[in-house]
């Protein structure tokens, strides 16, 4: 029941980040690029209580063990829930397969494949991935690939 709760919350949350940032767009016309993405970021962290990056870097606490593929990071966040971390990212990439190239970083860093917990369905693909710290799962699609980073259970 907390759960839902704090799911609710959270979703009402970002709700309201969003809606500030949309608002906030032409009140910051007349801003530089990086006075923009500040304002951003702080708009959606105050909503959020989380660390988020809305473009550009990997959100603070990002585990060096777990690599990421090339390309431009257009989200990142961080949040603890219940003593643990817990980040989501979401990377853009040029490359011919992202998803395969994050599955083969990951497998050579260590992670094991969870074929239990994979799918494909046309261009969109889902692999969860585990070491004895953390569980990955990523989604990829020909664009990029979104990563979930929770504690292994």
């Amino acid at each position: 029941m907390t759960t839902a709760c704090k799911l609710t919350t959270s979703s009402l949350r970002m709700g309201l980040a969003l809606v500030t940032v949309l608002a906030a767009g032409p009140a910051l016309a007349g801003c530089s690029d990086g006075q923009v993405q500040d304002a951003v970021n702080g708009a959606v962290q105050g909503a959020t209580d989380g660390d988020v990056s809305l473009g550009g870097a990997l959100p603070d606490g990002w585990p060096a063990e777990i690599p990421v593929i090339d390309g431009d990071i257009k989200f990142g966040a961080g949040n603890t829930t219940n003593g643990d971390q817990g980040w989501v990212v979401t990377i853009a990439s040029g490359a011919t397969d992202p998803l395969a190239d994050a599955k083969q970083l990951l497998v050579e860093a260590g992670y094991e494949p969870d074929t239990g917990n994979s799918a494909n369905v046309g261009d969109v693909g889902v692999v969860a991935l585990k070491n004895a710290t953390y569980t990955v799962t990523i989604a990829g699609t020909p664009d990029g690939v979104l990563y979930t980073v929770a504690p292994a259970s």
